[in-house]
């Protein structure tokens, strides 16, 4: 990440980004065990000298299109495309050889950006059940004095379902879905608190960079099953991050057009980028990710790994440099 040295007249605040995606799908799928899921955050730490927007409620589109490392970083993407636009990683091969180009050019300049990613198959992640919610608790919901705990329980239709309620200041509340998506809403909760630590030690706790506090503004993709008017796994995924709504100032918004922003379309191939990578660590995509290995970018993508009851990740690097490509064929 590029460390903005605060100026005199500047906040004592810093402010980062987080816009997360993930791929190939929000939730599990029954009778996909060996399926491979990746959640990215694609993180920018905000100029310092638009710290009033922030505060003053601006939404991101409005104050990352002031900032120049961001508008220049996503215009130096986009101009590496053959149609000088940003689209879904979805659109088409040979879109998404080109976003790899693109991206890997536009990152060797002053920016680099931060990459923070977690891959993981279905299986593993079911089978962290347990090991999940007491991390989780040690990272955040143990901070809080309340470590959480689900009810389980199968609903008319067949499904297994997670339930937690508590009572805080504003009222009674209740966090609850099918465990399919409430492993993944817990997964993605536990990943953003991780990394409100990290960043926090790293940029405020130093005490080298002149800032005393800390916030996020997340920018969510929308998840699945929720709309304008019942915003469910949203409001889960809030109650998950910040149960008691201070503390940890993290803010989750999305954008008022899907798939229209930059950073939302950048964290949108990254996720498929990485997804495809290590789906197929012989492929393209796992070859055009080796090929920026040393640049820092992929520090923060690791694995799910290790035995049920074990929170272990590895870097997925190792995992694609171990893998040794099929014979070529003498046919």
């Amino acid at each position: 990440m590029e460390r903005r040295e605060k100026e005199p007249e500047a906040q004592m605040n810093a402010h980062l980004y987080i816009f997360s995606d993930a791929c190939p799908t929000d939730w599990l799928e029954d009778g996909k065990d060996d399926q491979w899921h990746t959640v990215v955050n694609f993180v920018f730490q905000s100029d310092p000298s638009l710290q009033m927007d922030v505060d003053e409620g601006l939404s991101h589109s409005d104050i990352l299109n002031k900032d120049p490392v961001f508008t220049g970083f996503t215009c130096k993407v986009s101009a590496g495309l053959r149609s000088g636009q940003l689209r879904k990683w979805a659109t088409s091969s040979a879109y998404k050889s080109r976003f790899c180009q693109s991206f890997v050019g536009a990152q060797q300049g002053d920016y680099r950006p931060i990459i923070s990613a977690c891959s993981f198959q279905e299986k593993t992640l079911r089978a962290k059940k347990e090991i999940l919610q007491h991390s989780y608790n040690q990272r955040l919901g143990g901070i809080e004095g309340r470590g959480i705990g689900f009810e389980e329980f199968v609903d008319d239709k067949g499904r297994l379902q997670m339930k937690h309620s508590f009572v805080n200041f504003f009222g009674y509340h209740e966090i609850q879905c099918p465990e399919n998506q409430m492993l993944v809403i817990l997964l993605m909760a536990w990943f953003i608190a991780d990394q409100y630590g990290f960043y926090r030690r790293e940029i405020v706790e130093c005490g080298q960079l002149g800032f005393n506090e800390l916030s996020i503004t997340v920018v969510s993709d929308k998840l699945s099953g929720d709309d304008d008017f019942r915003p469910k796994n949203k409001r889960n995924l809030r109650n998950l991050i910040d149960p008691e709504m201070h503390r940890v100032p993290i803010v989750l918004t999305r954008s008022a057009q899907s798939d229209v922003h930059p950073g939302d379309l950048i964290v949108d191939n990254l996720a498929g980028w990485l997804n495809a990578a290590i789906s197929d660590p012989s492929g393209e995509f796992a070859r055009a990710a080796k090929g920026i290995e040393g640049t820092g970018i992929w520090n923060g993508w690791h694995e799910l790994s290790g035995q049920p009851y074990e929170w272990k990740s590895t870097p997925v690097i190792r995992r694609l440099n171990s893998h040794k490509p099929a014979p070529a064929s003498t046919e």
